[in-house]
């Protein structure tokens, strides 16, 4: 199975930093990019990725409106939630079925982040939602 991509942030840093990093590291090719909640949704509908990366505060449609709206569509959807808000939002969103969480800010220089990175995505993935 080919493993798709798509990520959504409101930093173009940071979707450009993840976006390498899943390309040259994981072998993922990126089906989209996004920055906002509303481009999340379309996104998850157009390409029906293997993994949604996604941040929590961004303009538009916040991260948990758009984990909500793509979950109800798609309940199988496998989402990592990639954002420094930790707290009662985060919560919500694991909650509400998000997969996993990862704290900003991402530490690609740092060999045991790299590592617990792909450990994350590579749980994701084996998990089939049961």
């Amino acid at each position: 199975m080919d493993k798709s991509v798509v990520i959504v942030d409101d930093s173009k840093f940071q979707t450009l930093q993840l976006s390498r990093f899943f390309q040259d590291n994981m072998g993922f090719t990126v089906a989209g990019l996004g920055e906002n909640g509303e481009q999340a949704v379309e996104l998850y509908r157009l390409h029906k990725p293997s993994l949604l990366t996604i941040d929590l505060t961004m303009p538009l449609l916040d991260g948990r409106g758009a984990l909500t709206q793509i979950l109800s569509e798609f309940p199988d959807a496998r989402v990592l939630v990639i954002s420094a808000v930790k707290g009662p939002l985060l919560l919500d969103c694991l909650t509400i079925g998000a997969r996993s969480y990862i704290e900003k800010p991402l530490r690609f220089d740092k060999e045991e982040f790299i590592r617990d990175f792909k450990i994350t995505v590579e749980e994701i993935l084996r998990d089939t939602g049961t």
